[in-house]
């Protein structure tokens, strides 16, 4: 009753108004709609050249018109087409709300004009709006777009929105083969399917299901479009990877989540593929290794030791059934000069250590990266739990440093540094210095013929093991095993051996020191970690003591105990301080400004001799022989003092004269 009055209303107001055409159409809330404002008579005129325009209610608010032809024009969710050659304009409505509904007028701008309603067609399937995936390459993706069963009948069509509004692509009025690009089946029943092959970047994009309708007037056929689909397509990109000879490079392939699930694969040139077949874990094929993370949908390679046969075009691929989504990798292999090999770096547990990074500067959109190498080889980035002590800092052109503090034993390793490249799909590493950092322990100074303790401190997890102490390096064919944990209550001359596992701590205790005993020992846990703790030693009773005035020099005599070592003068107040930041002059560089050092062989000794003395020389220096890490140091004092006395003294034999 109340839609016959609602009707009845409609066509006296489209009487009284005096208009020859009045019609109604149909949208959808949350869909689109598409129809045509025609022309009142049947007639070709020129007035279908003057400028067109469609409105809201009489007082036309919310206009959009257009004085050209063969172009669409927009005004925000409104668009209109004027065609020159026929006898209508075409309005499109896109994402309908209830407010849009009533009464809207179109015509030209001086001889027409039609009163069109608006009016909301209600449906369970009305204004869906979905987000479908594609991929390049993939043979076939299908859209269902449902209707009411009181379209069973109607025409169904299917819309591309581009830089037109819309544009037809299919309906089911046409005969269409399976072997068509897009290819339309209606069910009669509640659905119909879309379907479209060899999917391509070109078809990503808005596409509109709908079915046709006629309006209260013959002529008044209009589209109400039920679903929007807005199809995203992705996949095989190409990316440039430049990486350098005998380095490695570290390539993340990322995956839809989808896909997470799905084998990964490898494939260099034409070649077969190579799938990854475990997930969560590193397979290796020669030179390549592939780990597949589930967790997030990657699967990461690292290629180690490149040659120029390694540069190739590689697909990181996922397998899907029918066709496959992989990124292109072009890796190029350059030779260059400036990335030296690997170099060593010793850290004391608990301060800082810097490695310098270097990388070439033709690289565009980088970002500085480390890594360290696991037990298989494999350079993996820092856990974000380790982060906060690695700092970057930039250099000259090329250069960066990396500094890492509060350094722990879990540092040891070998680490690369290089040159980060981040693209949508694809993030390559490509390593170019390789460095062996190795913790030791502050060094320990004992005396000739005192006793001194070395702490080894472990990781909890080897509480239960047994630990070593070697002189060199453990478990090589030249380490001298000192003593064990498990050798407790073994008696042996000299050294004793303490394994506190509540603090994680093995003590081993040296006694009646000797020069002999003076080097690098290391403290091992089978092979997890290798310590290395330096123990140097000052001779007993040979302190030696000079005086000097200022202006003078002096000469200083050093006794060598051992042969063939390396001889150095340094000022500190400990003899490691002394030896890392205090050299004034040694046997490789022999003059140092106002210092020099000559060697007497046959007496056993070596000099020291400093001239131009002033107050500030006075101190406390160090003779030290130095073999391997192995260092024995002689004490020495200098006094340095202005010649007041002999002055004083002159000056009162001349007045007594």
């Amino acid at each position: 009753m109340k839609a016959a009055i609602i009707l009845f209303i409609f066509i006296t107001l489209c009487l009284i108004s005096g208009q020859v055409l009045c019609v109604r159409v149909f949208g959808c809330t949350g869909g689109s709609l598409m129809f045509e404002c025609m022309i009142s008579n049947q007639r070709k005129t020129d007035d279908q050249h003057k400028g067109k325009y469609f409105c809201r209610d009489r007082g036309c608010k919310m206009a959009i018109s257009t004085d050209v032809q063969r172009r669409w024009v927009y005004n925000g969710r409104f668009a209109l087409y004027d065609d020159e050659n026929s006898r209508f304009f075409t309005v499109f409505i896109r994402n309908l709300s209830r407010e849009d509904y009533g009464e809207y007028t179109c015509g030209n701008n001086q001889t027409w004009s039609h009163i069109v309603t608006l009016v909301e067609s209600k449906g369970s399937r009305c204004g869906k709006s979905v987000i479908r995936d594609g991929y390049l390459g993939q043979k076939t993706i299908t859209f269902r777009c449902e209707y009411d069963e009181k379209f069973k009948t109607h025409t169904k069509v299917f819309y591309r929105l581009n830089e037109d509004p819309v544009h037809v692509l299919k309906s089911s009025r046409s005969s269409q083969s399976s072997e068509e690009k897009f290819s339309l089946s209606d069910s009669h029943n509640d659905h119909f399917t879309v379907t479209i092959r060899d999917i391509s970047a070109a078809d990503g994009g808005v596409y509109l299901c709908g079915v046709e309708r006629d309006g209260s007037h013959q002529s008044s056929t209009h589209i109400t479009f039920i679903k929007e689909i807005q199809l995203n397509v992705s996949g095989q990109t190409s990316v440039q990877v430049q990486a350098y000879f005998s380095k490695s490079v570290f390539i993340t392939c990322k995956f839809p989540q989808k896909f997470k699930g799905n084998k990964k694969f490898i494939q260099k040139d034409s070649s077969q593929k190579i799938f990854v077949e475990e997930q969560n874990q590193w397979v290796h094929h020669d030179k390549v290794h592939m780990y597949d993370d589930s967790s997030e949908g990657r699967l990461k390679v690292f290629i180690s030791d490149l040659t120029a046969a390694d540069e190739a075009t590689y697909r990181c691929g996922v397998n899907i059934p029918d066709h496959d989504l992989f990124t292109e990798i072009k890796l190029t292999v350059n030779q260059v000069d400036h990335f030296p090999a690997l170099s060593k770096a010793f850290a004391i547990i608990g301060e800082s250590v810097k490695l310098t990074c270097s990388f070439p500067e033709k690289h565009d959109e980088t970002f500085t990266h480390i890594c360290k190498e696991n037990k298989e080889k494999i350079c993996e980035s820092i856990s974000s739990s380790e982060k906060k002590r690695f700092e970057f800092s930039a250099g000259p052109a090329g250069v960066f440093t990396v500094s890492i503090s509060n350094v722990s034993v879990r540092d040891a390793g070998v680490y690369w540094c290089g040159a980060e490249t981040r693209d949508t799909h694809l993030t390559s590493v490509s390593l170019t210095n390789q460095h062996q950092l190795t913790p030791t322990m502050p060094p320990v100074v004992g005396r000739e013929g005192d006793s001194s303790e070395i702490k080894c401190r472990y990781d909890e997890n080897h509480s239960t093991e047994i630990k070593h102490l070697c002189k060199g390096k453990c478990f090589t064919k030249d380490a001298q095993n000192i003593i064990q944990s498990d050798e407790a209550h073994v008696n042996k001359t000299k050294i004793s051996v303490k394994d506190e596992t509540e603090l994680n701590l093995f003590t081993v205790t040296l006694s009646d020191l000797t020069a002999e005993d003076a080097g690098i020992y290391w403290c091992a846990v089978k092979e997890a970690f290798n310590l290395p703790i330096e123990l140097m030693i000052v001779l007993k009773d040979a302190l030696f003591t000079h005086e000097a005035s200022v202006g003078g020099s002096v000469s200083i005599s050093c006794k060598n105990v051992r042969t063939q070592t390396q001889r150095l003068f340094c000022r500190g107040d400990q003899p490691n301080i002394c030896v890392r930041d205090g050299v004034r002059v040694s046997s490789n560089t022999r003059t140092n400004g106002r210092f020099s050092l000559t060697d007497e062989t046959s007496a056993g000794v070596f000099t020291v001799n400093i001239s131009n003395l002033t107050e500030e020389d006075s101190g406390k220096y160090w003779c030290a022989e130095e073999t391997s890490g192995s260092f024995v140091f002689t004490e020495v004092h200098l006094h340095v003092t202005q010649a007041f006395l002999l002055i004083a003294c002159s000056f009162l034999g001349e007045l007594s004269l």
